[in-house]
């Protein structure tokens, strides 16, 4: 009937936001209105293929939406210095996409599921691992200082660029006039825009930041 297939569009665009809207508070390149199209396109294509033909076959539809999906997903990935961003956002929409496909094919209960755990997973499991894998978020920062700089100069601008509430770590490297910190990243920060403010520091020769 038409009223169900309307309603299995609405429902897939509604499970897309869901996890849209997670993205979305994170501020991520793909938030609340691209979960909530991939999930009613793969639904609608998926519906599209469901004709009741004879020969039809709405997974062979599934697999080109699968594959077109990762195009998309592809867009959100990209390449910050020496960080990769966006294989969360990505793997999100591959599942949003995935959502969609399975209320295409009115598997209600596997939808509803998967948007739950995928939930679980962007949400809580997040939030967990800060505490649970706290050396996953280190960069270790080694300053190479000038002949004449003083140390504890180097290391008062250092922590203040670097919260000393974050830093793990502080060794003096003795004749080679170094500074190695090891240091919790905070979220979303960008190891060249660090290493440049870093570097602009006084007595600083130079930087290298690594994750």
């Amino acid at each position: 009937m038409d009223w169900v297939i309307v309603a299995q569009i609405v429902l897939a665009a509604g499970l897309g936001a869901a996890l849209g809207i997670e993205r979305e508070i994170g501020a991520q390149p793909a938030g609340l209105r691209t979960h909530m199209l991939v999930a009613a396109g793969a639904a609608l294509f998926t519906l599209s293929g469901d004709t009741g033909a004879v020969g039809a076959d709405p997974t062979r539809v599934a697999a080109q939406v699968v594959t077109g999906i990762g195009f998309l997903g592809g867009g959100a990935i990209f390449k910050e210095g020496v960080n990769i961003r966006g294989l969360t956002t990505a793997s999100s929409l591959w599942v949003t996409a995935a959502i969609g496909l399975a209320v295409g094919l009115r598997q209600w209960l596997a939808a509803i599921a998967a948007t739950v755990l995928a939930m679980i997973v962007l949400w809580i499991v997040r939030l967990a691992e800060h505490d649970w894998l706290p050396r996953r978020h280190n960069v270790e920062v080694v300053l190479v200082l000038a002949a004449d700089a003083a140390l504890d100069e180097v290391e008062r601008q250092a922590l203040a660029v670097l919260p000393k509430a974050a830093v793990r770590r502080i060794d003096y490297a003795g004749h080679d006039q170094s500074i190695l910190l090891s240091a919790k990243a905070q979220s979303g920060t960008s190891l060249p825009a660090l290493a440049e403010q870093l570097r602009h520091l006084d007595g600083v020769a130079g930087v290298e930041v690594a994750r």
